[in-house]
């Protein structure tokens, strides 16, 4: 698993951006995860995936509805062909304002992780049509762009965060997981730099865990406490994920595929590959050539 951090910049007067997003195969990068510094509603319109978030897998299908927080990484996986999405984003400030306190309860459907509360709220779910209602509106009004769009935009979202409260508020729980969740993230962004720059070489755990400042054995249960994946696994996912996509290009065998992306053992890879991908890396490449 790579875990890279989006920057998708937002107007500071309006931080809100809605589109129409279509997942294909060509985009897809199975193992690589993000996480971003906004909010994000997504609606399904069309096709099949498989989300990943907080350790737990959603199988997402037409009209299903899927929320992220601002330090939640996440990936997926396509199911058969594209999956159309419409992708909502916002960042905090969209919604509360510095001098309002009143305008941070609607962020608790963001921040709060209740047992009776999941990313996934479902086609199934009773609030399901009035978000996916609210959803298209918005899409609309950022789309005509008519006197008042940004008030009305807006309004909708606030809307759509009142029902999320009113089905899945845990009043047990504070912003403060949010602010650990935050600060944790932000503690492991040079650890990610390292890695990424690195996964292909012989890399070990004491020099990640030096260019973050913090011991070994510290580090290796703080990486998997924020990533919910050991160290180990997140640098072999890279390699295996790096790996898929030279053998899509079709330019070297399999053995200097294995060597490049660090791999030292051909039947370590082979094992590997065949364990995270679910098919050999000649099945791989005999598929693309």
């Amino acid at each position: 698993m790579r875990l890279e951090r989006d920057n998708i910049p937002l107007d500071k007067d309006f931080p809100f951006q809605i589109s129409e997003v279509v997942l294909t195969p060509k985009n897809s990068r199975p193992g690589t995860w993000h996480w971003h510094s906004y909010f994000e509603i997504t609606c399904v319109i069309d096709g099949k995936g498989n989300y990943f978030v907080n350790g737990q897998e959603y199988t997402m299908e037409k009209d299903d509805v899927i929320i992220f927080n601002n330090v939640e990484p996440h990936g997926w996986n396509l199911i058969g062909d594209d999956m159309k999405l419409l992708v909502m984003i916002f960042s905090p400030e969209f919604i509360a304002e510095k001098i309002s306190v009143f305008d941070t309860e609607y962020l608790k459907p963001f921040v709060e992780r209740g047992s009776n509360f999941k990313n996934r709220i479902g086609r199934e779910d009773e609030i399901n049509p009035e978000i996916r209602v609210g959803i298209q509106e918005i899409y609309k009004e950022w789309q005509d762009r008519k006197e008042g769009y940004p008030l009305m935009i807006k309004a909708n979202v606030l809307r759509i965060l009142t029902m999320l409260i009113r089905s899945y508020q845990d009043e047990s729980k504070s912003d403060e997981m949010l602010k650990e969740k935050k600060t944790a993230m932000k503690r492991l962004e040079q650890a990610f730099s390292y890695i990424d720059e690195h996964y292909c070489e012989k890399i070990t755990l004491e020099e990640v865990s030096s260019s973050v400042y913090m011991s070994a054995n510290y580090f290796s249960s703080y990486f998997r406490k924020v990533t919910n994946i050991s160290f180990s696994d997140y640098v072999t996912r890279m390699r295996i994920s790096h790996a898929r996509e030279l053998l899509r290009e079709g330019k070297k065998n399999v053995t200097e595929i294995a060597m490049e992306c660090g791999f030292n053992n051909i039947s370590n890879f082979y094992r590997l590959y065949k364990k995270h991908v679910g098919k050999t890396p000649k099945d791989e490449k005999s598929k693309n050539s």
